[in-house]
Formats: structure tokens, C-alpha cells, sequence
């Protein structure tokens, strides 16, 4: 069942995952409000409906697709907020086990090394009682914080490693700040 948690999520998603985008140089390709049509295929013929172009998507299998595959994956109503929002925009914009993982070595940057999770971008038990810890200790600001800082490299690490994608690394940056001055508050 879609939460408002979700929905609350997903409108800052949707604020940086606009309209129709075709870019050459974007790996995911052809894309609308966020959703690739690879993506988009997939969830069509989940339901054994007929492929079409990502473009003719209703907001109510937007919606569906943003919860079935990066919200629920990510666990997202189990998460506490703001790291809710940071993970699952994560998810949108990395994919969930990239997101996951990402998690995990912010998390594993503020334990003990003998209370360290497993990096398998895989959310569990394990996962969510160290964010508890973690928030207890640093508070959730000083995890989702880590988190991003995490994110910040990587995609100056891919616009590095394939010099194509740097022409997105100003507006990855600015999602980013934006997110961070979104959980400020």
C-alpha cells in the first residue's frame, strides 16, 4: 500500500526527474519523470500489458513504479526520515544496490570496525538495527551526511572515468544540495 512517507519522497524525486529526456551521452537512455523505458518495458509486461513509449506513461504507473521497484527495495517506510528521502533518491538516481551499498559504508564510517555491516547492497536486520545505533551515537543528520558525501564522489568518480557523463556531474551536484538542504530542514 502507497504511504504518504512515499509520496512525500517521491515529490522531491519528481522535482529533479522531469519531463522528457533523451540525451546520446545519459546511460539510461530514453527517459520520462524519472522512468527509463527499459524500466518502463519491464513494468508493462510485469502487468501483461503492451510495451509502449515510456512517453505515454500515466502518473499512476509513475507513481507504481517508483514504489514497487527503489521504494519497497530500499525498505523505505522502515527507514527513519530524512534517511528515507536520501536513500531512496539515491535509488532513483543510482540504483538500489548501488544506494544500498552506499549506506552501508556510511554506516560502516561511523561504527566500530567490530560492529561493521556487510557492504552487499542488500538491506536487513543487520542494516537497520546499525542505523539505529547510528542514530542513537551520531544522530541521523551525521549518517545521511555521510551518505552523501559518498554520493558526491561517485559521481565525480564516473564523470572522471567516462569524461561523456561530465556534463552532468553540475546538475548531480546541485540534486545533491539540494537533498541536503531539503533534511536540514
Amino acid at each position: 500500500m502507497i504511504t504518504e512517507k512515499f509520496r512525500k519522497a517521491l515529490k522531491f524525486v519528481l522535482k529533479w526527474e522531469g519531463g522528457l529526456s533523451d540525451d546520446p551521452d545519459d546511460p539510461g537512455g530514453r527517459t520520462y519523470k524519472g522512468v527509463t523505458q527499459a524500466r518502463y518495458n519491464q513494468y508493462r509486461k510485469s502487468k501483461k500489458l503492451p510495451v509502449q513509449d515510456v512517453a505515454k506513461m500515466s502518473d499512476a504507473e509513475m507513481e507504481e513504479i517508483y514504489y514497487e521497484y527503489y521504494w519497497q527495495p530500499v525498505w523505505g517506510d522502515k527507514l527513519p526520515s530524512p534517511l528515507d528521502l536520501v536513500v531512496f533518491d539515491t535509488a532513483v538516481n543510482m540504483g538500489v544496490k548501488t544506494a544500498i551499498s552506499l549506506l552501508q559504508r556510511a554506516l560502516n564510517s561511523l561504527l566500530p570496525k567490530n560492529e561493521q555491516v556487510s557492504v552487499d547492497g542488500k538491506i536487513g536486520e543487520q542494516t537497520l538495527n546499525a542505523i539505529a545505533k547510528v542514530s542513537q551515537k551520531h544522530g541521523l543528520r551525521a549518517l545521511c551526511n555521510a551518505m552523501l558525501s559518498l554520493r558526491k564522489e561517485r559521481y565525480h568518480n564516473i564523470a572522471k572515468a567516462n569524461p561523456k557523463l561530465k556534463k552532468f556531474l553540475k546538475g548531480w551536484l546541485n540534486r545533491v544540495a539540494d537533498l541536503e538542504k531539503t533534511i536540514a530542514g
